[in-house]
This record gives structure tokens, sequence and C-alpha cells, in this order.
């Protein structure tokens, strides 16, 4: 009994050992790292200075200190990031007037002045002249110089050229070409008066491009701020001599008797900096080949203008320090993994993402065999929040995390959807995984901000939170071990797939939907039946779903003018309906509100009218729609209206268009509407491609080479389309996909009614006997059955390939879409029997080869151009 007592205590003993042995990370370790990469010595971190270069050797240090390999190039922690044209403003930056009095102002591109790119060096002391535009044009009879002598004289030059010289090119315009007449003239340097014709600044002037300015030329922009001491100090307004002068139409040039000094030290070379690699290698004999890979930016923005340090604490110093932590917990706990991992501390990412790109075009470990990058990038202020990029895009991936998460992380977790704006950028096109951590709420600006010094000299050590250090180390540690051991395959295509399909701007250019709602569905639910409701658009990741108001041929007087009527209860309906859902849905009204749909996970909702019918043959009827939100009208339904023949009329009775037809059209143009040429006659068609001057869509067709049905264009057509800059949204409905299929039902359907002596007419079959019926509804019924068993499947494939046939007519991707027709068709391909189910074609398309780009523009991309193009041309504003 003492043995098994002394077995149980040395186990005890053992479990309490074991678990003292597991380090923690510790958030105040982290915190001495980013105190110190974050001091003024280190002068901000820009990459390419001496004191990134100090900050490089010290994250190396301290990767070897803790037991990681050398992970770059030849044996080092480093690997060399070429930077071509960098470009830096050494300290100091000064523009004083000198005389008639002396004022010092301040550098900064929200403050008096700033230096611009491409300028000379040095010190420069001289008289201000001003030269208007700076333009020297004999073609339009206009010299800003005039006689005025500049030789020695800086020049106030205003950017661009007047509204009424028409013939000025954009090379007269130029920046270069300004200075190089001010040089030819003999001036010294050139102030560029930031404003603009309407008296409104401009931003951020050009630079000059490298060789323009000889080497003591200094080119300078003035904020109106500085302006006004200028001026006013000789009773002058320099407002009122740009007035009069572009009232007048002529130069004003004149000398001002005011003397200024101006000094730059501006670089402009190639130079490198190194991204800092450690390894941890792996230990499974086939795992060990896969990498993960986790990282952040060391460097910052250096030194401002007016000698202000950017430390860059919590951007970015704050993802190193917790990047260090990690690494010496791995070393405390001598974890060893099965997948290799790697600890990246990325050169240049306030510069333009320089090093995580360098590393991706020029990778040392393969990226095909990189299961994932997981970036950090300000994780040091705000609240305990945990934003992840990539959680709902790589949902798939990031459930393989979630099972081994701690729960008190899985609280914290926070959508951060459309993430984009550090270096995960660079790995994203490659295909490989990635996820982004930041803590806090994203960058708002607002009072509240999270990240309150973003980009500002305030972001100091002192603002960092040690605890948001240690749970970001706390919560990467645990990815680290959970990802590198485990035995799932991380290399699954379908991550990049998904991904990809989320990415995309995913437009559907036609649904029937808004008929149940006014039938009493809730759209706000998931349905057991339907097509589209907003779980399922959510679950298929549809950007923009274009709705629309149906209005079939009327039959009679009173269905006819009731046309109008029956499309804006349907409006108000849409209307309803995203005002009920706003966390949902937004109305989208132009090109611009697509904006609004990045990042939020919401769905765009355009209104459309489907069946011209609606317009009651009265354009006013037809603005009256626009200004309801309409914004895509299907010129007919199945029969024609009286000004447009349809598809499924038996004669064209006007020919195509009647001259009011061409007025519909006319007005659509002006107003930005797109024109939908589903559901018209072949003559209808061709009319509208010879009359609208905007691009127009077929929203819900198929390829009629494929599949021999009126409802679907010819080969002529697709051309004709793709020619006018339009586009084809594929249908889903299996009558348009294939229609021989159904042509042998209907063969064998005639066939049976001959031989059972029925006739065709329901009204007439109700008549006969039952016996004969019922023969007849069995035999059709079993060979029906054996009949489908035989016939091609459509499915998602046959939806591709009919994407892919238009592909092949029209030479270009261009020209594709989807426009499913759901809720409008009675059946759908397999695969595709609801909204949710669209990735299928993102899946078969990666199949086939198609790259991510062109997959874009298949999803939504071709539509959003045609839109942008439509409205591009309207009138109405």
């Amino acid at each position: 009994m003492k043995r098994f007592i002394s077995f149980i205590s040395i186990g005890l003993l053992f479990l309490v050992i074991s678990s003292q042995a597991q380090v923690k990370p510790d958030g105040e370790k982290a915190w001495k790292h980013v105190e110190y990469l974050s001091s003024d010595d280190f002068k901000g971190r820009k990459a390419g200075t001496p004191e990134y270069l100090k900050a490089a050797h010290y994250v190396a240090a301290k990767m070897k200190e803790y037991g990681l390999e050398p992970g770059g190039k030849k044996g080092s922690y480093f690997q060399q990031v070429e930077f071509k044209d960098w470009r830096h403003f050494e300290p100091p930056v000064r523009l004083e007037i000198v005389s008639p009095q002396h004022l010092l102002f301040s550098p900064g591109r929200s403050a008096h002045f700033f230096p611009n790119s491409g300028t000379g060096s040095g010190i420069l002391k001289a008289q201000l002249a001003f030269a208007g535009y700076g333009l020297v044009s004999h073609k339009n009879k206009w010299d800003d110089y005039g006689n005025m002598d500049v030789s020695g004289k800086i020049v106030l030059i205003i950017p661009g050229a007047p509204e009424f010289l028409k013939g000025t090119s954009r090379k007269e315009k130029s920046l270069d070409s300004k200075i190089k007449t001010a040089v030819k003239k003999g001036a010294s340097g050139v102030l560029i008066m930031n404003i603009g014709e309407s008296l409104r600044g401009w931003g951020i002037p050009e630079g000059a491009d490298k060789g323009t300015c000889p080497e003591n030329f200094l080119v300078m922009t003035a904020n109106s701020s500085l302006l006004d001491k200028i001026f006013y100090m000789k009773n002058l307004s320099w407002r009122s001599i740009v007035s009069e002068m572009i009232r007048g139409k002529r130069p004003h040039p004149f000398l001002l008797d005011l003397t200024v000094e101006m000094e730059i030290h501006y670089i402009h070379e190639d130079r490198t900096a190194p991204n800092v690699l450690g390894l941890i290698p792996g230990k499974h004999p086939e795992l060990k080949n896969e990498y993960i890979i986790i990282g952040g930016h060391l460097d910052h923005l250096g030194v401002g203008l007016d000698g202000s340090i950017y430390n860059g604490a919590d951007d970015n110093a704050s993802s190193v320090g917790v990047l260090l932590e990690i690494a010496r917990v791995i070393q405390a706990n001598d974890f060893r993994p099965d997948r290799s991992v790697i600890l990246a501390a990325w050169a240049g990412e306030e510069l333009g993402l320089i090093g995580s790109r360098y590393y991706t075009e020029h990778p040392i470990y393969p990226l095909e065999k990189t299961a994932v990058y997981m970036n950090m990038d300000m994780v040091g202020t705000g609240d305990l929040d945990l934003y992840v990029g990539g959680m709902w895009e790589f949902s798939e991936f990031f459930a393989l995390l979630k099972k081994n998460m701690k729960e008190k992380f899985k609280k914290r977790l926070k959508y951060r959807v459309e993430y984009r704006g550090s270096d995960h950028s660079a790995f994203l096109p490659k295909g490989v995984t990635c996820l982004s951590l930041r803590s806090g709420n994203v960058l708002t600006r607002e009072l509240d901000d999270e990240h309150p010094e973003y980009h500002r000299p305030g972001d100091r050590p002192e603002i960092i939170k040690p605890e948001l250090l240690q749970q970001a180390a706390e919560y990467h540690y645990d990815n680290i071990v959970c990802l590198s051991n485990l035995k799932e395959d991380l290399l699954d295509p379908k991550f990049h797939m998904n991904f990809l399909h989320k990415d995309a701007e995913l437009v559907d250019m036609h649904c029937d939907t808004i008929g149940r709602m006014l039938n009493g569905e809730d759209l706000s639910e998931d349905l057991p039946k339907g097509h589209v409701d907003i779980p399922k658009l959510k679950q298929g990741a549809v950007d923009l779903q274009v709705f629309a108001c149906f209005v079939p041929p009327p039959e009679n007087k009173a269905q006819k003018h009731g046309a109008a009527k029956k499309a804006f209860d349907q409006i108000d309906a849409v209307h309803q309906l995203i005002n009920e859902n706003p966390e949902d849905l937004v109305l989208v009204t132009s090109p611009n509100d697509m904006r609004k749909l990045r990042g939020n996970r919401k769905t765009g909702i355009l209104i459309g009218i489907e069946g011209g019918y609606a317009i009651e043959n009265d354009l006013r009827i037809l603005r009256s729609f626009f200004r309801s939100g309409v914004r895509l009208m299907t010129l007919t339904h199945r029969l024609g209206t009286d000004w447009a023949d349809a598809s499924g009329d038996p004669k064209p009775a006007h020919g195509g268009l009647t001259e009011f037809g061409e007025k519909v059209i006319k007005e659509m143009n002006r107003l930005g509407m797109v024109i939908d040429v589903s559901h018209v006659h072949d003559e209808t068609f061709w009319d509208v491609m010879d009359i609208s001057e905007a691009p127009v869509v077929a929203s819900h067709s198929c390829c009629r080479a494929l599949s021999d049905h009126r409802r679907n264009l010819s080969d002529k057509m697709l051309k004709a389309l793709a020619k006018n800059g339009g586009a084809i949204g594929i249908n889903f409905f299996p009558r348009f996909l294939m229609a021989e299929n159904f042509k042998k039902m209907e063969e064998l359907k005639a066939e049976l009614i001959k031989k059972y002596d029925l006739p065709e007419k329901l009204a007439g079959f109700l008549k006969v006997e039952p016996e004969r019926a019922s023969a007849f509804r069995k035999e059709y019924t079993e060979k029906l059955e054996r009949l489908k068993q035989e016939l091609p499947e459509i499915s998602v494939k046959t939806v591709a390939d009919h994407i892919e046939h238009v592909i092949k007519v029209t030479g270009s991707t261009d020209h594709v879409g989807l426009g499913s027709d759901f809720d409008g068709i009675s059946s759908t391909p397999a695969g595709l029997s609801h909204a949710g189910e669209l990735v299928h074609i993102t899946e078969e398309l990666v199949k086939r080869g198609y790259n991510d780009q062109d997959i874009k523009k298949i999803l939504g991309g071709n539509f959003l151009r045609v839109f942008r193009e439509v409205t591009s041309k309207s009138s109405v504003h």
C-alpha cells in the first residue's frame, strides 16, 4: 500500500514539474523589447537608415539568444531587400522669410510647407517672383513669365493650367516641364502654390523626376497659410491676383520685394535593408518541409520634416516585441514542432510592403509549402478584442484553430473583413492562407480610436499595454503549437478557393425573390424553401444581388394601366426589406455605394424591373422609377411591349424597337440605367446594339450554340455584346442550359399522347376517361425516369460550360457573369440549389484552371465594370 501511495506521489510530482515547465508568455518582457526598439535612439526605424539596421541586428541577436536557427540567406538571419529609388529628407528642412522681416515657418504636409521629391539639395536665399501657372505656350499664346527677369529668383507657380487653355497637354502641365522652363529662364528654385483653380487645396502635388532639377535647384510646396503670410506682408492678396488672372484670361507676372531662404537635404538613391528571419526546423520526416510563418514589420516612419521622431511603438515594435517573446517561450518549453516555423520581421512595410513583397518574389522557403502566414500589426493599444483578418475569408482553415483555442480567446474574437494594408497582403496573391491580428478595433481616426497615436510622434512605449502584448503572444504561441503539429492537410487548395470566392465582389444579376416577401415570407430567416434569403446570401458571400420587380405582359387594359403600380409595390417592398435589415443589406444606386459593402459583410441590393410594360409607355414613369432607386430594366418579358418585340412573340410586331422604344433606350442611357436585353427578340437586340451609347447586359440568359432556345444568345449576339462592352449573366434554369434534354422529354410526351390518342391541350385531357389517362401517366412517368437517367446531367459544370463558351466566342473573360434567375425558375442545376451554393461555381472555375483575376471578373467584376461605365455616361448627377 505504501509503495502504491509512493507511486502516486511520484506521478503527481511529475505532473507538477511538467506543469511548471510550461513557460507562458510574459507581457512585461515583450514590453522591454518594445521600449528599446521605439526609443529615440532608433530615430523611428525607417527602412534603409543606419538606425533600422541597428534594430535588425538587435532582433537577429535575440533570435540567436532564444535558440532560433538563422532563417535568412547564406547562414544568416538576414535577407537583404533592395529599395530602388529610396528617398529621404534629412533634417533640417527649412523655409523662412528673411526680408523685409524675419519669419520662420513649420514644415509638414498639414503645416506651412513641405519639400517635393526630386528636388535638389542645399541652401538657397533669393527673391520671390510670381509666374502664374509657370506656363509658356506659343500655341495658346500664353506666357506666364512675360518680360520678367527671374534670374536667381525663386518662382511661385500654381499647379496645372487654367481651364480655358483647352489645348494644354498633360506634359506641359507637369511639374517636370514647369521646372525645366524655370531653369531655362535662370531661376534658382520653385515654390509651388498648393491651390487649385477654385482656390481649394490640392493636397499633395507631384514630385519631380530624378535628374530634372539641377543639384542646387530647390523645389518646395507652400500651403495657403504660408502664402497668406508672404502676400499679406506686401499688402497683397494672392487670391485676388489669381482670380483676376483667371477671369481676365491674361498672365500677371511680377516680382515680390521679398526674400526667402530655403534649405533641403534630399537623398534619392538605391539602398538595401534586411528582413530578419529565424527558423525552428520541424522534426517530422515529411511535415518538416511545410512552413508556418509568423511575422510583423520592424520599420516605421523615421523622422518627420520638423525633426519629430515617429517612434512606432504600437506600429509596429509591439508586434516585434511579441514575436521575440514567442521565440523565448518556444525555447524555454523546448518546443519541437512537426512543421517548420519561421519568425519574420519585415523591412519597408511603411514604404509599401517592400520587404514582405520582396520575400514573396524571392522566397527562401517554398510558398507552395507555406501552410499559413500569420501577421501582426499594432497589437499594443486598445482593448482585449482580437480583431482577426482572415477569420471569415479562411473560415474553414480558422475552424481548425478554434477547435484547440482557449475559451477566453474565442470570446474575444472579432471579424476584420476586407483586411488589407499590411504584410499579409504580399502573401495573399501567392495563394498562401493568411491571418492578421490587430488589437482593438480598426482605425477610425475618431476620438475613441483604439490606436489614437497611429502615425504620430506620440506612438511611444508609454502608451503600450503589456497585457495586450501578453495576450497576442499567448494567442499566437497557442496557434503555432496547434498548427505545427496538426495532422490535417494545411495545404488543401480549398482554403484558397474559399478565400477567392469571399474576396471577389460577387454579383448575381437577377433573382425574382421579392415576390416571396409580398406573399408573406420572412426573408431574414434561413427558409427551407426558395433560393434566396438573407442567410443564404451571406452563406454564398453575395456582395450585390439584383432584385427584379417582375411585371408580366398585361392581358387586358386594366392590367396594362396597373403595371406601374405593380412595379412600385415591389420596389416599396425591396426598400422595406432593406430598412428592416440594416445590418445585412444596403441599397445600391451607384458604383460608389459598393464601397459601403467592403469590410462589413453586408449584401448590396440593386433594384431592377423585369418587363418594360411597367413604364406604361411613358418616359416620366421611367424617370420616376429611377428616382425610386431602380437602376436596371429588362425591356420585355415573354411577350412584346407596345414598343419592343420579345423572344416569345410568334412574329415580331415592330421589327425590333419602335420610335418610342428608341427613346426609351436613349433615356435609360441619359439616366444611367442599365439596359437588360434578356427576353427580347433578336431584332430588338440588334436595334439596342445600334442605339445604346452605353454597355448593356443580358442579365439572365445562356448560349444558343450550346442550348438551342430562343431565350439564349447566338454567338453573333455574344460578339456584338462584347463589342458594346456589355456582359451576359448565365441563367441557371436547366431548360435554358440544356434545351436538348427537354426536347427529348417533349418528344417522349408527344409520342405517348399519340399512342393513347390523347388531346394535346390540358383542357381536353381532363375529359379523357380515367383508365386511359391513368395508363398514360403510368407509362409516361416510368419512361421519363429512365430517360432522365440516360440524359446528360445538368449541373454546376453545365453553367461553367456556358461561361467558357462566352469566353471562347468573345476571346475574353470580360463579358460574362452570373444571372441565376433564382426564385424565378422551377428547378436548378445540381450543386446550385440556392444562393448559398454559389461557391461551387468558383470551385469549378478553379478546377478548369482560371486564374484569380479572371474568376473575380466572372463572379462580379464584369457587371460592376458595366455599371460604372453606364453611370459615367449619365447626364444625371
